[in-house]
């Protein structure tokens, strides 16, 4: 009777031990949504700014220690990924989200809970937001991207006058969806002198008709890469590097 006993108790423990912690690559189970933390494995979710689930984003368990010996890996249907990081080594973990947008591919950072690094032994739980703007967690830069402009300090009206960029307003109104699908809000703002040069930061990746004022006297507009001045122009953002975004104008008073 013993014996049986015995053995049924270590089936039980079997079965019960099957239930927890990931079942096969690329699907979970109820522990990683509690937010359990496996030894040597990096796991989380990527979501969007709504909370949906993101499929097929990109997250790296970058090696601090051995160059070029990263883990990367996608997300699966509901937006959850788990890399191996059972090494003697330190690991930061990153990713990114690519979209295709208006014939243009956009690959851009997500934003992490915790930006901390990890031992690989002890494993770590990080998840994303997919966020169109606010300040970055490794404080370089800001996950939206840059209006950037050069303005004729000519003035028509005052040979004597030079104008001044902190003096320009600008103005974005969306042309249909962001790159995330969402509808956006007009942004209104005064252009401030940054290290790529003067405008707007940290504006969401989308298609903008932008128009802009010198003091409340409209300004003529136009691409910085050619094309005509108008009163305004319709502008996406072009890549500049991975995850950096600009749109750039030439920005005058008009003559005559």
């Amino acid at each position: 009777m013993g014996r049986r006993l015995m053995i049924y108790v270590l089936l039980m423990t079997l079965t019960g031990c099957g239930m927890a912690g990931i079942t096969n690559e690329g699907q979970v189970n109820g522990s990683m949504r509690q937010g359990d933390i496996e030894p040597g494995v990096l796991k989380g979710r990527v979501v969007d700014a709504a909370g949906s689930p993101i499929q097929g984003a990109e997250v790296v368990a970058d090696n601090q220690l051995l160059y070029d010996s990263n883990g990367v890996v996608r997300t699966n249907d509901d937006g959850f990924y788990r890399v191996e990081t059972n090494i003697g080594a330190t690991f930061h973990a990153t990713g990114t989200v690519t979209r295709q947008y208006n014939g243009q591919d956009y690959t851009l950072n997500l934003a992490p809970d915790d930006d901390g690094p990890f031992a690989g032994p002890s494993g770590a739980i990080r998840n994303f937001t997919w966020k169109l703007s606010g300040k970055r967690a490794d404080g370089l830069g800001f996950y939206g991207g840059k209006v950037l402009f050069n303005l004729d300090i000519t003035d028509p009206l005052n040979p004597n006058a030079f104008l001044e960029d902190e003096k320009v307003q600008l103005t974005l109104t969306p042309d249909g969806p962001l790159i995330d699908g969402s509808e956006g809000s007009p942004i209104v703002g005064m252009a401030t002198r940054n290290g790529d040069g003067s405008g707007l930061e940290d504006v969401p990746i989308g298609r903008y008709r932008i128009t802009a004022d010198y003091e409340g006297r409209p300004l003529a507009v136009k691409p910085r890469r050619g094309g005509d001045y108008a009163t305004e122009v319709v502008a996406d953002f072009a890549p500049i590097m991975t995850g950096v975004y600009f749109i750039e104008l030439e920005l005058a008073l008009p003559r005559g």
